[in-house]
Parts: C-alpha cells; structure tokens; sequence
C-alpha cells in the first residue's frame, strides 16, 4: 500500500513538473525605424506593413493577414519622435513594409523620399527592421 501512494506521489509530481515547463508562446512583435541617407531618425514618416495578394497576380490567395480577425491585410502608422513604429501580430508570417517622408525643400515645395523592407515574424522574439528612405527619380 505504502508503494502506491509513493508511486501516486511521484506521478503528481512528474505532472506538475512537466505542466509548469509548458510556456505559451508570446506572439511576434516588430519595430521599424525609419532613417534618412545620413542615418538620422524620421520623426512623423509613414509606415505600412503590409501583405499584398495583387503583388502575386491573383493566383495566390493573401499570404497573411495583418489581422486575421478583422481581414486587414495592412497597418499604417506614423513613427514616433524616435523616427519608430511598433507592431505586434498574432502569427509567425514576412509581411512586406513601406515607408515614406515628405521632406519640405522650401517654403512651398516638397519631395517625398521612399524606401522598403521586409519583416521575418517568429513567436516570442520582436524583429527589427531600419529603413533607409531616399529621393526617388
């Protein structure tokens, strides 16, 4: 009888053990930074993650939604005053990003400097991406 409850005891054990060691995986999340040529951070430039099916010619459905609850398949944002926009999804997915900059050139003249990039999502790491807009001809 004594070795039952022994063996009882060490089976509960064994449970709790392995039970408390299951983590649930914390999704992806990502950072974009948005700089000029010379390095420096953009404040109020625009970014959009995104997952375009267009770019796949309609015979691929969408590769991932931004937000699958709501079907979006983009997310813009304006960086912050550290020239960062930060973003957080629900699954492991590369989402392609945009970013723009309308730099003022005079008083009444602007240009807009672009650049691209991409994110590698992996549950419980946050992926940092540095885009370098430049003037586009």
């Amino acid at each position: 009888m004594n070795t039952k409850i022994v063996l009882i005891v060490l089976i509960s054990i064994f449970i709790v053990g392995t039970a408390s060691k299951c983590k649930k995986e914390k999704p992806p999340k990502a950072t974009v930074l948005v700089v000029d040529e010379q390095g420096k951070p953009l404040a109020g430039a625009t970014v959009k993650v995104y997952s375009d099916p267009t770019l796949y010619s309609n015979n691929y459905p969408s590769v991932g939604y931004y937000d699958p609850d709501e079907k979006k398949l983009y997310d813009i944002q304006k960086t912050d005053a550290s020239g960062k926009t930060y973003h957080t999804f629900k699954y492991e997915s590369i989402y392609s990003v945009y970013a723009w900059y309308r730099k003022q050139i005079s008083w009444n003249t602007y240009d807009t400097l672009k650049g691209w990039g991409a994110l590698i999502l992996k549950n419980n790491e946050t992926y940092e991406e540095k885009i370098i807009v430049r003037r586009m001809n």
